[in-house]
């Protein structure tokens, strides 16, 4: 079984060509997708398309990307009913971004603190977007250690390495473990070091795509080159990451 733990049919890119991108991503063997939410429409999106296509194995998750966090001044009310769905089986993408500042940083921290009570009070784990701001979210996730955390797309290096690990959070690896250059190697280097158990992979499609097809849309059924690259860096057999993927995604979102 595959599973994309982290990705976006509910983007402009896809959700007009949903059928087909699930169903292609069945036909290539992917049985779980988590479609993730960034602001409230968008979320209400990503849960309208895992009922829909619930028997493809979709699944949904709710927030306020950091992006998006000036628009908020808490949490949706609306939120407090769509967490209870049974296809909501994490609360994100929430955190920090640093890089793009779409929002200012500190609106963006006193968000991220609000969600993270909100995840906290509905015992849902959390989807992480941390982008060059891993001291200050770090910091601020030392008062939740009671919640089950996913480093989406994890650029906290080796530098943080030991620190997440302690906290018992699960890391995402995308496309990028797939791609050349030094910050690639980087990263696989990362992968390589990081325990098996707290492994998870993901397309963030329609971002993010592995090779071959970087340059080009992603889609959820071009998860199995983040698999493939993931086994060899591991030195594991396929089925093996593919069977220790699954079990992790299992304890982390909590699906039968």
């Amino acid at each position: 079984m595959l599973i994309d733990s982290h990705c976006h049919i509910n983007s402009e890119d896809l959700r007009l060509d949903a059928r087909a991108v699930v169903t292609r991503a069945w036909d290539a063997g992917v049985r779980r997708m988590v479609i993730v939410g960034c602001d409230f429409e968008d979320s209400c999106e990503a849960l309208a398309l895992a009922e829909d296509f619930s028997q493809f194995g979709l699944y949904a998750s709710i927030g306020i990307h950091p992006h998006e966090a000036k628009r908020y001044d808490s949490v949706p009310e609306e939120f407090g009913r769509l967490v209870h769905d049974e296809r909501v089986v994490a609360y994100g993408e929430i955190g920090l971004d640093y890089h793009y500042d779409h929002s200012p940083r500190d609106i963006q921290q006193k968000m991220f603190e609000k969600q993270l009570e909100f995840a906290l009070e509905h015992s849902k784990p959390v989807i992480l977007h941390i982008r060059e701001a891993m001291p200050d979210a770090m910091n601020i996730l030392k008062y939740y250690r009671d919640l089950k955390l996913m480093f989406h797309c994890y650029s906290g290096g080796t530098e943080y390495l030991d620190a997440v690990i302690e906290m018992n959070a699960v890391c995402s690896f995308g496309g990028a473990i797939t791609w050349a250059g030094k910050n690639a190697e980087d990263l696989r280097d990362v992968l390589r070091r990081m325990p098996a158990e707290n492994i998870l992979l993901e397309t963030d499609s329609p971002y993010m795509s592995p090779i071959p097809f970087r340059g080009k849309r992603n889609e959820p059924a071009y998860i199995r080159y983040v698999y493939e690259t993931a086994a060899r860096e591991k030195n594991m057999t396929l089925e093996t990451l593919e069977a220790q993927v699954e079990q992790n995604a299992k304890r982390f979102f909590g699906w039968e």
